[in-house]
């Protein structure tokens, strides 16, 4: 066999075993879907509490409101990351999926994405209500939940990657929410920067490369650091 037919060979056993991954994180995930409807639940519910502090005066809800949707996100995300692999920690499917011949961080990958995919799309359901609540124009509603999109990406990658470093650990929840509210911040700042520019009628462009940027750079970072610590983790366990 040709060296290009052994490299197409490996691609393509490699895809199918991302896709059984990926297609096992998801039905696991489904099952679970009660803990992302909870979690939007609590996205809703934070951010209509902020207006009991601002007041109720439409023109400062709509001023402030993007960085409230995006205060909501965060603080609605933090306290599931700490059980994004504790499960499979505790069960022992990690450690089947380290003497696998698939890459560690191919499993990681497949978790962040199926994790993404569980917590958007709920999210997407609970947007316009905060839309109508905000006084925000409806014109605006994909680019301003593209922009969250990405942020949420951002943060999931934040969130795995604390959450591998926490795993074993008692009160993890609290651990994970002090390690990545921190670095958690560029992310913020883009996204709300993004939302506010379309809001205002500004230029979109330069943020949205900016929050691109950062997202990317932790979607590249993410999964090899994840994929590193829980292998530590399994063998310091």
């Amino acid at each position: 066999m040709s060296p290009l037919s052994q490299s197409v060979t490996d691609a393509s056993s490699g895809l199918r075993s991302f896709s059984a991954v990926w297609q096992r994180e998801l039905q696991l995930g489904w099952r679970g879907i009660g803990d992302f409807l909870v979690q939007s639940v609590f996205f809703i519910m934070i951010a209509m509490l902020f207006p009991l502090a601002v007041g109720p005066a439409p023109a400062t809800l709509t001023e402030l409101a993007i960085s409230l949707i995006w205060i909501a996100a965060l603080l609605s995300a933090l306290p599931g990351f700490d059980r994004m692999f504790a499960d499979d920690f505790r069960s022992g499917w990690l450690e089947q999926v380290c003497l696998s011949a698939q890459p560690l961080w191919l499993y990681v990958i497949a978790k962040i994405t199926s994790w993404l995919v569980l917590s958007i799309l709920p999210l997407g359901g609970m947007l316009p209500i905060l839309f109508v609540f905000f006084n925000l124009p409806f014109s605006l509603f994909f680019i301003i939940f593209g922009a969250l999109c990405l942020s949420l990406t951002g943060l999931t990658c934040l969130g795995a990657i604390t959450a591998s470093l926490t795993i074993g650990a008692r009160r993890t929840s609290l651990l994970v929410a002090l390690l990545i509210l921190p670095l958690s911040l560029p992310v913020l700042i883009f996204g709300v920067l993004s939302a506010e520019a379309a809001l205002w009628g500004e230029a979109v462009a330069p943020h949205l490369k900016l929050l691109g940027g950062t997202v990317l750079f932790l979607g590249v970072l993410g999964p090899f650091a994840s994929a590193h610590a829980l292998k530590t983790a399994l063998e310091e366990r």
